[in-house]
């Protein structure tokens, strides 16, 4: 991947030689929170103030066709409730080169956000992702393609250090039908190889057959959807653990454009997700989120968001039960246009997860209020 990040910087070095285009990005969020530690019982609530500024870049690069993409972001989190404690900085970073066919790019991710949805507790964590995808012209009836990651996570708090710290590469090929010039069918197949720093008995190699399609998928309708089966043999053999497991997943990103004033996106993915969970390797995570937003007006945008997520657990705790939990958010969103560079609008979250093992049930409300100047 080493090889892949310096083709970026020469096309990068080439891309600065000429002017392009450059944004401030600034934005204040200021909410409430009745449970930031998201117990169940003895609940601490907070007045969040979240700042963030950045920068983002674009420049069309002389002669190739190539578009490059620049990011970068920072920001604080202050609570009003022992801040020393909750109160965390945040960076992300992403540099990428691409067109219609072509991406390679890297992206950096510094947060104390929860890692996923297992965990209740905040984790500072860094995460750096090297990128490439790339496919053959769709002006032909069939096509090839490539993908190519490797995303470390890398997790500074204990127990997560151990737990969590861990490299993934995943390389993929594929074969396109090419419907038309913006839809194709797709086969694909993905090699997986998952390695932890410490935590060796969970190192794993995976392999991924999918079929799917993406682009334009009816006059209004745009995105990709895809079904997959996933097998994943385990390094270590553990007594009373498979060292195989399969499991049949998804992956859907789809936008309906119903009307110039109404959007719709639904999103969703069945996926293996890593567990520190007692004595689980991992868990499966099935999601789904549905958008709708609607103008109300040239200026005011009405959003409404609803996304369930399942959690289901393959080994049985210490108490002899296989953990499963469901988590249910409704947030809906107010936004005001002043000006095309210039945001702001007033949300609401509520979530909760009901679990059948004890002491993994909570429910969180939260609501704010935000300003966003882009110029």
């Amino acid at each position: 991947m080493k090889e892949l990040l310096l083709l970026a910087v020469c096309l990068c070095a080439t891309s600065f030689a000429s002017a392009g285009e450059l944004n401030v990005i600034v934005s204040e969020d200021l909410s409430y929170d009745d449970n930031i530690y998201l117990t169940d019982g003895n609940e601490k609530d907070s007045f969040i103030s979240s700042t963030k500024a950045g920068v983002n870049y674009k420049n069309p690069i002389a002669g190739t066709g190539l578009e490059l993409n620049a990011t970068a972001l920072g920001g604080y989190d202050a609570y009003t409730e022992d801040n020393g404690k909750n109160g965390f900085w945040n960076a992300y970073a992403n540099l990428d080169v691409k067109n219609e066919t072509f991406n390679i790019g890297d992206s950096f991710l510094y947060t104390s956000d929860q890692a996923n949805s297992e965990l209740t507790e905040r984790a500072k964590r860094l995460n750096n992702n090297v990128y490439l995808s790339a496919k053959t012209s769709t002006d032909k009836m069939f096509g090839l393609g490539l993908t190519v990651n490797d995303s470390y996570d890398y997790y500074l708090d204990n127990p997560w250090k151990y737990d969590l710290t861990r490299n993934r590469v995943n390389a993929g090929v594929q074969a396109f039908y090419n419907i038309s010039a913006k839809t194709s069918a797709f086969v694909e197949y993905v090699y997986t190889n998952i390695s932890y720093r410490d935590n060796t008995d969970n190192d794993s190699n995976g392999n991924t057959i999918g079929v799917g399609v993406e682009g334009k998928l009816a006059p209004k309708l745009s995105g990709v959807a895809k079904l997959n089966y996933v097998m994943r043999d385990y390094s270590t053999d553990l007594a009373g653990y498979n060292s195989y497991e399969d499991m049949l997943g998804y992956y859907v990103a789809l936008e309906w454009n119903a009307t110039a004033k109404d959007t719709v996106r639904l999103s969703g993915e069945r996926r293996f997700e890593e567990s520190t969970y007692e004595n689980n390797r991992y868990f499966a995570d099935t999601l789904i989120s549905l958008y709708g937003g609607h103008k109300l007006t040239d200026k005011f945008t009405a959003g409404l968001t609803l996304a369930y997520e399942n959690m289901d657990y393959n080994h049985v705790n210490r108490a002899g039960t296989k953990r499963t939990d469901d988590l249910f958010t409704v947030r809906p969103q107010l936004d005001y246009q002043f000006q095309e560079w210039l945001s702001a609008g007033v949300w609401y979250q509520w979530r909760t997860r009901n679990s059948n093992t004890h002491g993994n049930d909570y429910d969180s409300n939260k609501g704010g209020v935000f300003v966003k100047a882009v110029f």
